[in-house]
C-alpha cells in the first residue's frame, strides 16, 4: 500500500519538485539549441526551438495552481496517490533525458524528448485534486476523523448588490482580527462560531523592512452568483496576463525585462514582484479585492500604503470593489505620489479609474485592467527602426522612454544576439540585422 501522506501537503511539494525540473530543463534547452546553432544545425536547433516553447507553454500551468484544468476529476485516496505517483514518475524521466542529451556529445534524441513531456503533459492534467472526500478519507484512515464543518451564522446585513460580510472566527480570536481589521480603518461585522478563522484569508504584503507590518486583507464578504463568477473571472485574466507577460520598465525608466520576476496568486488577491537580487525588490504589482465604502477610510489607508513604501521601491496598487462611490472615483482619479500608483475596479460595472495624467499610471495599468495583449519593448523597437532605418541610442531612448543608460546595455544584448548591426561608422546607429523579420533569441 502506497504511504499516507497528506494530500495537499504531497501535491504542493510534488508541484514544486516538478518546477524545479521544467525550470532547469528550460535552461538546458536553451543551452542545447546554442550548442546546436553553432553547428549549423537547423533541424536540430528548430525542432529544440519548439520543445522550449512547450516548456515555456507549461511552465505557468505549473506555477500557478489557478490555473489547474483537473477539478472534474475523481477518485478515492488511493486514485491520488497513484495519479500523483505517475505525475512525479514523469518529470523524473523527462528530467533524465534532458540532462543525458545535454551531457552528450551525441545526436540530441528531441522526438524522445518530446515524447516524455507529452506524458508529463497528460500524468499533470489527470491528477486527481485533493478534494474534500480525498482529504476526509486521509483523516479517516489515519485516525484524526472527518472534518466537521463549522456552523457558518449569516450576517443580518445585507448591502446593495447582494452583498453581505461574514468572517468566522473563535471568541478567543476576535480581539485580534477586529485589531487587524483596524490597520486600515474598515469596520467589519464579526460572526462568532466554533470554527476557527482560515489563514488563507489574510495577505500580508511588505516592501522592505520598513513595511513589514503592514496588511491589506481581502475581503471575504459573501458575493451575489453573478459578481462573483465576475470577480473570479477578473483575478484569473490577471493571472494569465502576469504567467505570460514580463514587466520591460521600471518606475525609473530602466529596462527589466531581464530581472527576476514572481507571481502568487490567493484568495480575493494577485501580486508580482521584480527583483534587483535574490533578496531585493524593486516594484510590487498587487491586485486586492478590498471594497471601501468612505472616502475618509480608503484615502487614510491609501496614504498610509504609500508612505510605507521605501525609497527605491515602487508600489503598483489596484483596490477592487462593487459599486464604488462617484466622490472615491473622483480622488482615485486626481491620486499622485512619488511611490505608487493606484487603481480601482469595479467588477460589478468593469469600470477601472486611475490618474491618467501620469506617465508611470499608464505604464503600469496593463498589470490590472482587462487588456489582454501589450505592447512589448522590442516590437516598439522594431517599429523605429522600420520606420527610419537606423537609430541611435539616444533616439531610441527618447521615442521608448527608456533611460540612456539602460537603453545602451538593451542595444548590447541585441547586438550580441545578432538582431542589430552597428551601421553608424563612428556615430554609432544601429539598424536591422534581417529586414522586417523577428528572429526568436536564443
Amino acid at each position: 500500500m502506497t504511504a499516507v501522506e497528506d494530500p495537499a501537503e504531497l501535491q504542493t511539494r510534488n508541484r514544486k519538485i516538478v518546477q524545479e525540473h521544467l525550470e532547469q530543463a528550460y535552461a538546458a534547452v536553451d543551452g542545447m539549441i546554442r550548442k546546436t546553432y553553432s553547428r549549423h544545425d537547423v533541424e536540430t536547433t528548430s525542432l529544440l526551438r519548439d520543445l522550449r516553447s512547450d516548456l515555456n507553454s507549461l511552465l505557468p500551468e505549473i506555477r500557478y495552481s489557478g490555473l489547474d484544468t483537473f477539478h472534474s476529476r475523481k477518485g478515492t485516496l488511493d486514485d491520488f496517490y497513484a495519479s500523483e505517483n505517475n505525475f512525479i514518475a514523469s518529470s523524473e524521466r523527462f528530467y533524465q533525458a534532458i540532462t543525458s542529451s545535454n551531457e552528450s556529445e551525441k545526436d540530441i534524441d528531441v522526438f524522445k524528448l518530446q515524447q516524455l513531456l507529452s506524458a508529463l503533459k497528460r500524468n499533470f492534467r489527470e491528477r486527481i485534486p485533493a478534494s474534500d472526500d480525498v482529504i476526509k478519507e486521509f483523516r479517516i484512515r489515519t485516525g484524526i476523523g472527518p472534518v466537521i464543518e463549522p456552523v457558518k451564522k449569516t450576517s443580518p446585513t445585507i448591502e446593495a448588490f447582494g452583498i453581505h460580510r461574514e468572517v468566522a472566527m473563535n471568541t478567543e480570536n476576535s480581539l485580534s482580527v477586529s485589531s487587524a481589521a483596524g490597520v486600515f480603518g474598515v469596520r467589519r461585522e464579526v460572526v462568532i462560531n466554533t470554527g476557527t478563522s482560515s489563514p488563507g484569508q489574510s495577505m500580508g504584503i511588505s516592501m522592505g523592512s520598513s513595511s513589514s507590518g503592514v496588511i491589506i486583507e481581502p475581503d471575504g464578504r459573501e458575493l451575489a452568483p453573478h459578481l462573483l463568477a465576475s470577480l473570479y473571472n477578473y483575478f484569473n485574466l490577471l493571472e494569465q496576463k502576469y504567467s505570460n507577460n514580463h514587466p520591460e520598465m521600471s518606475a525609473t525608466d530602466e529596462f527589466i525585462g531581464d530581472r527576476k520576476w514572481d507571481v502568487e496568486k490567493g484568495e480575493r488577491y494577485i501580486r508580482g514582484n521584480i527583483y534587483d537580487s535574490l533578496f531585493s525588490r524593486t516594484i510590487m504589482f498587487c491586485t486586492v479585492f478590498r471594497p471601501f465604502d468612505d472616502l475618509k477610510q480608503i484615502a487614510e489607508s491609501v496614504q498610509k500604503e504609500a508612505d510605507r513604501v521605501p525609497s527605491g521601491q515602487y508600489l503598483s496598487l489596484c483596490v477592487v470593489g462593487v459599486g464604488w462611490p462617484e466622490d472615491i472615483m473622483k480622488w482615485v482619479a486626481s491620486f499622485s505620489h512619488l511611490r505608487m500608483s493606484l487603481f480601482i475596479y469595479d467588477s460589478g460595472t468593469g469600470t477601472f479609474c486611475f490618474n491618467k495624467d501620469l506617465k508611470l499610471s499608464n505604464r503600469f495599468a496593463f498589470w490590472h485592467n482587462l487588456d489582454k495583449e501589450t505592447s512589448k519593448l522590442y516590437d516598439q523597437l522594431l517599429v523605429l527602426l522600420q520606420e527610419h532605418g537606423s537609430i541611435s541610442v539616444a533616439e531610441a531612448a527618447k521615442e521608448l522612454e527608456l533611460e540612456q543608460k539602460s537603453t545602451a546595455e538593451y542595444f548590447k544584448k541585441l547586438l550580441k544576439a545578432g538582431v542589430l548591426l552597428d551601421v553608424g561608422f563612428g556615430e554609432h546607429k544601429y539598424a536591422l540585422a534581417k529586414s522586417n523579420v523577428k528572429e526568436d533569441q536564443t
